[in-house]
């Protein structure tokens, strides 16, 4: 399943996972596996085995984070999921080069594509060649096959970039936090552009695109921390006539993990810890809680799909989500913060610990840990299967550029 050489560098894990010496609850971590198993299949990795609100199509940043999962405990039922998915994605890609946000592949019909229902999803391009990049690393699908695709989602964030800065403008929803008010140059899509040219740039030999990564983390470093404020953590966003000044948990981690603008990560890192990691508190996706006062709160309360789900502190509204703690005990481990890894994990097992049942529901509520959303999710599952490999930093290799 993966090449000699991938075995050979990452077996210290195999072992440590072998040993327990990894501390997640067995029962938990065994539940998120076997979960992500059942989403696994010819189609690729399903969001979830709920059928709520289209989360059984695969969905493009689910599957391809479930399939880092599988690549991180070289579990081979997902990995395998993962090449499928991104084959799928290649097969459905538009003309200009735009990948699905999410699909579902139907006995006797036509394949239902969704490139975004109110907005166009730019996230699903980058973690598209992420996905990629990582299966061409790891041995799973033929570069060569991938070749002229990833060319092509190269030239439509370019297009995206249209001014020649570096940064492209993303609309509100326009990634993961698709229910949330901010938009413009979002940092969260600016990382996840650097560190896949970085990883694709690797994987097919091309310096250029390498090069942009570097332009766009100097484009970051230069419009996402002012260097004239006492800052903590990043701006999440602006536009050419406000700035949205909020913590953002999904960036901040995904920032120290990729290695992309690393003092910002770093810096970010300690942001966290000291605001909640040191009393044993889990942070949450973004910070602070948008409430009925806030003028935010009108085009809070009307942007949404299916129903309003950004109550204060729920969803993206200040809910906790596992998917991204699991991304931020990856980068914890990453940048050798094992204590305040274990200060995460801690928080994260008392937080389980406190619930009748849990479900792999999408997030806890902020102030009264209840989980809330759909429930079974890939998203949640694969959050816990990132906590506990953050356990053996070894294998985060296979993530670098």
């Amino acid at each position: 399943m993966f090449n000699a050489a991938v075995r050979r560098q990452h077996r210290p894990l195999i072992t440590m996972l072998a040993r327990g010496l990894v501390d997640v609850p067995s029962p938990l971590y065994d539940e998120a596996v076997r979960l992500l198993r059942s989403l696994s299949g010819s189609h690729g990795i399903r969001a979830s085995s709920s059928t709520t609100a289209n989360y059984a199509a695969v969905f493009t940043r689910d599957a391809v984070m479930a399939g880092v999962a599988g690549l991180l405990t070289e579990d081979p039922i997902i990995s395998r999921a993962l090449a499928r998915t991104v084959e799928h994605l290649r097969d459905l890609q538009g003309p200009e080069g735009q990948v699905a946000s999410n699909y579902e592949l139907r006995d006797g019909q036509p394949p239902r594509v969704s490139f975004g229902t109110l907005v166009p999803r730019i996230d699903a391009t980058t973690w598209y060649m992420i996905g990629v990049a990582l299966c061409v690393r790891a041995g799973l699908v033929d570069r060569v096959a991938f070749a002229d695709s990833v060319r092509a989602v190269v030239r439509l964030l370019d297009a995206f970039e249209y001014n020649g800065r570096h940064l492209v403008y993303v609309p509100v929803g326009g990634n993961w936090a698709d229910e949330y008010v901010y938009e413009g140059y979002v940092l969260h899509d600016q990382v996840l552009r650097a560190w896949a040219l970085r990883l694709a740039g690797e994987v097919f030999a091309e310096p250029a695109w390498r090069d942009k990564a570097g332009r766009i983390e100097g484009a970051i470093e230069a419009n996402f921390w002012p260097g004239e404020t006492d800052r903590r953590y990043p701006i999440a966003a602006y536009t050419p006539v406000r700035v949205h000044d909020m913590f953002d948990l999904a960036t901040c981690s995904l920032l120290a993990l990729s290695g992309v603008a690393p003092a910002i990560g770093e810096r970010s890192l300690d942001f966290i810890a000291d605001e909640w990691l040191a009393r044993s508190a889990l942070p949450p996706a973004f910070h602070p809680v948008i409430d009925q006062s806030h003028v935010e709160w009108p085009a809070l309360s009307r942007y949404h799909l299916h129903a309003f789900r950004n109550q204060p502190h729920e969803y993206h509204n200040g809910g906790i989500w596992p998917i991204w703690l699991g991304w931020l005990g990856l980068a914890l481990a990453r940048r050798g913060r094992s204590a305040d890894l274990e200060r995460l994990r801690d928080a994260f097992t008392q937080r389980v610990g406190a619930i009748d049942r849990y479900g792999f529901e999408e997030f806890f509520h902020g102030e009264t840990g209840r989980p809330g959303g759909t429930a079974q999710m890939a998203y949640s599952a694969t959050g816990v299967v990132f906590l506990r490999a953050a356990g053996a930093s070894e294998r985060l290799t296979l993530l670098a550029p």
